[in-house]
């Protein structure tokens, strides 16, 4: 496939599902002369743009909504159920436009293959072109949508689009989606690449430090943080405030390398996103997981990391102040640091599917 490019379509919900294509992305630029083409909303592109400026013309850029994803409650980690299935019933019904605009421009490049994370627009798209049609991810979002019980109109369409795929590379964690009769395989975890010295700059100019991230497409009030004194890192979308000695640095939405800043932390509490529970594991960080009543994707990931031994939890309403000394004694009492090396990036079996 020298000189062909590889067209990936990354959900626009959040910021994992682009971070995680982009350690693909980025492995395939540095070892194989592939061109890329990234289809993603301008939001998760302008990210992507400034990660991958160093490959210049190499990558083109598209961008386009790919997905709805789940929309959350104002101030909220919680979803919005009737807003929801409205914003899909929209998008859905512009899904024959947004792929025909799509197929006509890639109809002038030479397309190799597709690899959705799990953009049902992407797939259509490598289904009308011809070429190797191949979904990454860690669950459907039939799954999801039916466990938040949503139309079954609404399930039979995604699950009717996902039947074109050509082979579904499975994440560690993948939810059940028994009813998806298409070739599988299954890998590990994955992220983007650690950067040891970067990572042993930011220890030496912040010292200890915890790192909170609700995902980038989090919007929420206030979390107060009692009983630390080191440094707070933090993502865009979370207001937090700390007693004591704390200093909170609220990293820009800008920053490129926010997986070296969670990798440089003691502690990580986040959201059960795949893309930070993987960073977490492969940096061997401890893990606190925000459970968020509602949403299939985190009570699975979380009750299988507890069973595991490699990260606790706490409630969402837990976040409005939260005690480091008891978080603190609740990882010494559960995770088992001997259970953290045994994850291994799967980049490398990834590549062998392409």
């Amino acid at each position: 496939m020298k000189n062909h490019y590889i067209a990936f379509y990354a959900s626009s919900h959040g910021f994992g599902h682009m971070t995680r294509c982009l350690a693909i992305i980025q492995e395939l630029l540095e070892t194989t002369d592939q061109m890329i083409y990234l289809a993603s909303c301008d939001f998760q592109n302008s990210f992507a743009r400034v990660y991958l400026a160093r490959f210049g013309d190499r990558v083109t850029y598209r961008d386009i909504r790919t997905e709805v994803g789940l929309v959350n409650k104002d101030n909220s980690l919680q979803v919005d159920i009737p807003r929801l299935e409205h914003e899909l019933t929209d998008f859905m019904a512009g899904w024959d436009t947004a792929v025909a605009a799509e197929v006509a421009f890639l109809r002038d490049l030479p397309v190799a293959c597709v690899i959705s994370d799990i953009s049902a627009i992407g797939i259509q798209v490598g289904e009308q072109l011809g070429v190797r049609n191949i979904g990454i991810a860690n669950f459907t979002w039939c799954e999801q949508y039916e466990f938040l019980g949503l139309s079954d109109t609404i399930i039979a369409r995604f699950r009717e689009v996902y039947a074109k795929l050509d082979l579904l590379v499975e994440y560690d964690l993948m939810l059940p989606a028994p009813k998806l009769t298409v070739p599988r395989k299954q890998i590990g975890f994955i992220c983007r690449r650690f950067d040891s010295d970067r990572i042993a700059a930011i220890k030496q100019q912040y010292g200890p430090s915890i790192f909170i991230t609700c995902g980038k497409s989090a919007d929420l009030n206030n979390i107060q943080i009692d009983n630390y004194d080191g440094t707070i890192f933090t993502t865009s979308g979370i207001n937090i405030t700390a007693t004591g000695n704390a200093t909170v640095v609220q990293l820009p939405v800008e920053t490129f390398d926010t997986h070296n800043y969670l990798a440089a932390s003691d502690i990580v509490i986040a959201k059960a996103g795949w893309g930070t529970i993987s960073e977490a594991l492969l940096s061997k960080r401890n893990l606190v997981l925000i459970d968020r009543q509602g949403v299939l994707e985190d009570t699975e990931n979380i009750e299988e990391l507890k069973r595991r031994g490699v990260a606790v939890s706490i409630k969402e309403s837990d976040l409005a102040r939260i005690d480091m000394h008891a978080i603190s004694d609740l990882i010494a009492d559960n995770i088992i640091r001997e259970n953290l090396d045994v994850y291994q990036d799967s980049l490398k079996d990834i590549m062998r599917e392409l």
